[in-house]
């Protein structure tokens, strides 16, 4: 960091007013950088952890900059809905899937938590009675084909991103602010 000398002249007083505006803005503008090369660094994590939900989710940054500081928001946007349906003894059952939610927490014995503590836990699909049944479960498609599953993996965009940044938070803000 750069030192300001002054005097007690007016002149001196007004460039070292001016050196500290310039220092100022020049905080705010390594903010504004580190938050959003943070931000990109967790969208490409996200995009590349979404397995096959790829073309239902959307990734973007929103930054906001005041005098004060910056705050970036990564979102995670679904494009639709994936209708899935199955045949029952009972006819055609039909449920609307989050993409998202799929490809973040999973379902069924494949989501067992991830966390040492109670952040999150196993996703179940709606009404389903075997989520957490280690042998899994068996479904038949709409031409009558029976089918096995231990339910869906989660890829865990979201947390992913989130572990990036944070592991790379520091030598980040190290790179930004080198001056």
């Amino acid at each position: 960091m750069a030192k300001i000398k002054i005097t007690l002249s007016d002149k001196s007083i007004q460039n070292a007013l001016e050196k500290l505006a310039k220092h100022k803005q020049s905080l705010l503008d390594n903010c504004e950088q580190l938050v959003s090369e943070l931000a990109d660094m967790g969208i490409e994590v996200a995009q590349n952890n979404v397995g096959g939900f790829g073309r239902y989710i959307t990734f973007e940054k929103r930054i906001d900059a005041d005098k004060y500081g910056c705050t970036a928001i990564i979102l995670a946007t679904e494009t639709g809905q994936i209708k899935s349906q199955w045949q029952t003894s009972d006819g055609v059952k039909t449920a609307d899937v989050s993409p998202l939610l799929m490809a973040e927490f999973g379902s069924g014995w494949r989501a067992q938590p991830h966390f040492d503590d109670d952040r999150g836990g196993q996703g179940t699909f709606p009404d389903q009675t075997h989520a957490k049944d280690p042998d899994g479960w068996y479904w038949r498609d709409l031409e009558g084909n029976l089918h096995h599953s231990y339910g869906i993996t989660p890829t865990m965009p979201m947390y992913k991103a989130y572990e990036k940044i944070e592991k790379n938070i520091i030598s980040k803000a190290k790179e930004v602010f080198k001056d």
